[in-house]
């Protein structure tokens, strides 16, 4: 078992890997995600049908999860079949890795702007008897060996059914061993309440770095950072943080 600092380095070592690689390919990635609009009047009517009445849904919910799919497959190379998890899971040498692919629409803020709703297999992260996650914060690989879990969101935000992602953004989730750090300040109820306790909202802009990182270095190191943000858009609108670094804009 790690203890609460090493926790924190494998989990910046891993965010780093994770946005490098982003990085390198953006534009193939942007271009990956737009590929639905060359065959929009062969899907769009259905999709539309699909939605409850008067709500205007992501048309990128599902694709984008198979365009990091095939992204990551060659680079992280060995997924996990386990049925509770994240959108994406690989096992590395040292490490359990979650990726949550969520899309946002850009007018509705409520989705991205300082927070992302987090599902109970998303995330180790338990706060007291209000919310018990479904990932554990090590997996028993042998009576010797455990891997940490670590989890993170890719999160798109963008325009509905147009060739527009306005923000790509990488966030790493604290591991539940590090709540006596990060306590409550960073959870918030997720859009089942309290009572039903299936998920919460993380308020990654209430505490937005590597707290024992950022302490240790004495530097800024953060959990959120822009890959990508389109002209025009304020970092603040999209992450409600003024210093967050971004990467791309164009």
């Amino acid at each position: 078992m790690l203890n609460d600092l090493e926790l924190e380095e494998i989990e910046r070592q891993y965010f780093d890997l994770i946005l490098l690689h982003l990085k390198q390919d953006l534009k193939s990635l942007i271009n990956g995600l737009n590929s639905r609009i060359k065959i929009i009047s062969d899907w769009y009517n259905n999709f539309i049908k699909t939605a409850r009445k008067g709500y205007k849904a992501s048309d990128l919910d599902v694709g984008a999860e198979r365009i990091f799919h095939h992204f990551f497959a060659p680079i992280l190379r060995f997924p996990n079949s386990s049925p509770i998890g994240s959108d994406l899971m690989f096992e590395l040498p040292d490490a359990f890795l979650h990726i949550e692919i969520k899309t946002a629409l850009l007018d509705n803020p409520a989705d991205y702007k300082g927070k992302i709703n987090i599902g109970i297999n998303q995330t180790s992260y338990r706060v007291n008897n209000i919310f018990k996650p479904n990932l554990p914060q090590y997996y028993q690989i042998s009576s010797k060996v455990k891997k940490p879990c670590l989890t993170y969101v890719i999160q798109i935000i963008h325009e509905h059914a147009k060739p527009n992602i306005k923000s790509l953004k990488l966030v790493c989730i604290p591991n539940g061993q590090l709540y006596s750090h990060y306590g409550k300040s960073i959870f918030k109820s997720g859009k089942g309440g309290y009572a039903k306790g299936k998920d919460f909202r993380y308020h990654y802009s209430m505490e937005p770095y590597f707290k024992l990182l950022s302490e240790r270095y004495r530097k800024k190191i953060f959990r959120v950072e822009l890959i990508y943000l389109a002209k025009g858009i304020d970092k603040k609108d999209i992450t409600n943080l003024s210093e967050v670094p971004v990467h791309f804009q164009f």
